[in-house]
């Protein structure tokens, strides 16, 4: 069990609060094997106690491995883990979201500069991935020459969407139409999931939406497979895309309904 799940079973709201949006973010970093340090969960602590704001927490974690580097100058086992966690939370902490490639691309650049080389630069190599729930096909990716005029267009058209006039139901289809585009879109050379995961949270809270339990933390790979299912079609095979699977995993994430979210019932099965 991760020592931040404690928090959970306290009578402190905001301590419950703020361990939540941290277990959030682990949930977002374990789609790529991301685990953070026994360290960084102590330096969490505090932030989760209310003793240290974010930006001092981001200052700890990088006096902690300022001082790892002292003695080494490769990147530490866990030193992504901890220090992308800090800037995901930091991103949690005041959500904004233009809608906008400028926007966009700075969710990226937050989030991994200094880690990866050209964070926020848009793609410019093909894309494929094998994906588990797809049975080792891949999603069918926009050629790179094309992704600044996908991502205008999808943003367009989420600007223009009069939210005011859809039923709940509604709703939670359009946002996950809107996910599973711009997760379709693959617009960055690296960490694409991780990008699209936050900067969907981003849209979300900016909305007045609330993280109100450990979804994203016990069931974000049920999510990345549910995008993936929502991006793929196989007119062959008779599979065409569906929100259904997404559209379960954020009713339980934003309305703490109780949806089975089970992997296999996506996977699809290979020719």
């Amino acid at each position: 069990m991760n020592p931040i799940e404690k928090y959970l079973q306290g009578s402190n709201e905001e301590a419950k609060k703020r361990a939540l949006s941290w277990l959030t973010v682990f949930g977002i970093q374990s789609v790529v094997s991301q685990k953070p340090s026994d360290d960084f969960c102590d330096i969490i602590a505090r932030h989760i106690e209310g003793e240290r704001n974010i930006n001092q927490i981001h200052k700890d974690t990088h006096d902690y491995y300022h001082k790892q580097h002292a003695h080494t100058s490769k990147l530490g086992k866990h030193e992504e883990a901890d220090k992308v966690s800090v800037r995901i939370m930091e991103l949690l902490e005041e959500p904004r979201c233009e809608l906008s490639i400028e926007d966009f691309s700075r969710t990226h650049r937050h989030m991994f500069h200094g880690i990866y080389h050209d964070s926020g630069k848009l793609r410019e190599h093909p894309a494929s991935k094998k994906e588990w729930v797809l049975s080792n096909a891949s999603v069918l990716y926009p050629k790179s020459e094309t992704i600044r005029q996908y991502l205008e267009y999808l943003f367009a058209i989420e600007r223009e969407i009069d939210y005011s006039k859809l039923s709940r139901a509604h709703k939670l289809r359009s946002y996950s139409s809107f996910i599973a585009k711009l997760f379709m879109i693959n617009a960055f050379h690296y960490a694409n999931t991780r990008t699209a995961f936050v900067y969907a949270l981003q849209y979300l809270l900016s909305r007045g939406y609330t993280i109100c339990n450990d979804t994203f933390y016990r069931e974000a790979w049920y999510f990345r497979n549910a995008i993936i299912r929502a991006c793929y079609t196989n007119m062959h095979q008779g599979i065409y895309p569906t929100t259904e699977y997404m559209e379960m995993f954020l009713s339980n994430l934003l309305h703490d309904e109780e949806n089975e979210l089970r992997n296999h019932r996506m996977m699809i099965k290979g020719e």
